[in-house]
């Protein structure tokens, strides 16, 4: 069927805007599964993820069989549009962009389905070439990681597609999609005496046929230092890679931006060709509902490192959906978003920390204490509320440098901050922030640290007592376990005192807070200790 061009993102209007608060939904209807993602917009690159909701589908795998829906698929496909759309609503989304990719692009009887939709629920679901589709993703992925100033290759596994694109950060320089889905070819190549399933060997000389030519020419063309993995199949690779060498800590944890090693993903592949479903049941990480896509996918991707000879192997946990968001956002006048500068700040540090995968539960909780400190100590500190924003937002991303390592993780949080993106903040706050993250665990700031010396004296002055206040917070969850339930802060002429609420004996807080209470005590003359004597302190304010 004809695909929608110049007009494929017009959105569906779900509610009235209210202004100032630009609430967008995009509704990816994929081979596989389809996707909503709800987001409040901040600005044309910037927003926060209010809901996410999956339900997997599996269309590519009938329309392979029979090249249409079946009157049961599309039933339960307008149900799914009608509940999404129901989801979007109830979060506040006043648009929703709904795209369909591979299987409608192959039933015969889409056109029908998608103007039934359009009659039945007022949903119109706009039907996108594979370009198309290329592009937008590589919109998401080109936001979401970061290349390091490479040129790289995106690989997008779907159920009826693969979409293939190659650049730089800044720009897109080829974009295809080609007819290899993981559904389709679990289809094509099923072979009930394997037993993976698959005839292995056939799979692969016919993706070789397909994909050597076009992928060697890009290699030559563009030298991509990264393979960009993106989208369910490849994703739970990727994870279950890293689960493989005994890391448990990428379980439960975001792998965006995660380097996989090559060698791990090769070996993962091969198990995953040759082991039946039982035993690769028993993989680490392996999502029960792909169980029989994954040896497909694992010989497609094995064609992929094969051909492009990647230096490294990137995960991307951004695909169709926020490209369709960025795309929307990105056609919207500045006047349109009229949002609180402070909430944009705060957005964009969030977004920053999901990245590099921050420790949601110990950063809330290190910001919830040194605000409840700086509330308390403001006659010590002379510092306004603008700083007591900075200190919140510092606290928020104080660790994302355990993203690199954890020895030297102020350092690299520091690095991290300093090359990104940070929406509403103007240098001298980026600076500031930057110096509080970087001084936040050991040392005094120096004069020689570049965002920290860019500073005015007096702002530099405020860095200062900003780093000795967050210190104090992070030594108070020193345990990472939340044990601390409240603050009260007694200040004299010579101590400040804090007492603390807690279920539990806190040593390991007071064991932190011995460490890290020298700059604060420099800073203020007051000698800091810790009391948990029991008394029944007021319970922590997240803000």
């Amino acid at each position: 069927m004809a695909t929608s061009k110049s007009n494929f993102t017009k959105p569906n209007i779900l509610s009235a805007q209210v202004r100032g608060d630009v609430i967008v939904a995009a509704l990816d209807m994929g081979s596989n599964s389809f996707h909503l993602v709800v987001v409040r917009g901040h600005g044309r690159n910037n927003f926060e993820v209010l809901l996410k909701e999956k339900v997997m589908m599996r269309l590519g795998d009938e329309v392979a069989n029979t090249q249409k829906f079946s009157f049961k698929t599309s039933e339960t496909i307008k149900e799914v549009v009608a509940t999404m759309a129901s989801l979007a609503t109830g979060v506040g989304a006043s648009e929703m962009v709904a795209l369909a990719t591979a299987a409608f692009r192959d039933a015969k009887n889409a056109g029908t389905l998608v103007d039934e939709i359009e009659e039945k629920l007022g949903i119109k679901v706009s039907v996108i070439s594979g370009k198309t589709e290329a592009t937008l993703i590589w919109e998401a992925i080109s936001h979401a990681v970061d290349f390091g100033g490479q040129c790289v290759v995106g690989a997008d596994l779907g159920g009826g597609s693969m979409e293939i694109t190659a650049g730089n950060q800044d720009e897109l320089g080829e974009a295809d999609s080609y007819p290899v889905g993981v559904g389709r070819l679990t289809a094509k190549f099923k072979n009930a005496k394997s037993p993976s399933g698959i005839d292995a060997a056939s799979l692969e000389k016919y993706l070789v046929s397909i994909l050597e030519l076009p992928l060697s020419n890009i290699r030559k063309r563009y030298q991509p230092d990264s393979l960009i993995l993106s989208s369910g199949s490849f994703l739970n690779i990727a994870r279950m890679a890293l689960l493989r060498d005994g890391n448990k800590e990428w379980g439960d944890a975001s792998i965006n931006q995660a380097t996989i090693p090559v060698a791990s993903l090769l070996s993962l592949c091969r198990d995953l060709v040759r082991l039946d479903p039982r035993s690769r049941a028993k993989l680490p990480g392996i999502d029960e509902k792909r169980i029989d896509l994954l040896p497909s996918a694992a010989v497609v991707l094995k064609c992929l490192i094969d051909i492009l000879e990647p230096r490294a192997v990137v995960s991307c946990e951004w695909a169709l959906r926020e490209g369709i968001i960025l795309r929307e956002l990105s056609r919207r006048n500045d006047e349109e978003f009229d949002g609180d500068r402070n909430s944009i700040k705060q957005s964009g540090v969030i977004a920053i920390a999901g990245r590099y995968g921050w420790n949601e539960g110990h950063a809330r909780q290190v910001a919830a204490i040194a605000l409840a400190l700086f509330d308390q100590t403001k006659t010590l500190h002379d510092l306004d509320n603008r700083d007591r924003e900075l200190l919140y937002l510092a606290a928020l991303v104080h660790d994302i440098g355990e993203y690199i390592s954890v020895e030297g993780h102020d350092r690299h949080g520091a690095y991290l901050l300093e090359n990104s993106r940070l929406p509403g903040f103007d240098m001298e706050e980026k600076n500031q922030l930057i110096s509080v993250v970087r001084f936040h665990r050991r040392g005094n700031p120096k004069a020689d640290y570049a965002p920290y010396a860019a500073l005015p004296k007096a702002t530099a002055t405020k860095v200062v007592k900003m780093a000795a206040i967050l210190r104090l917070a992070d030594a108070l969850d020193r345990s990472h376990t939340r044990l601390v339930t409240g603050v009260e802060v007694s200040i004299n002429a010579s101590q400040v005192l804090i007492f603390v609420g807690s279920d539990s004996q806190v040593e390991l807080e007071e064991y932190g807070l011995r460490r890290k209470r020298q700059l604060f005590e420099e800073t203020f003359g007051r000698a800091v200790h810790l009391v948990q004597d029991g008394r029944q302190i007021a319970r922590l304010n997240a803000n």
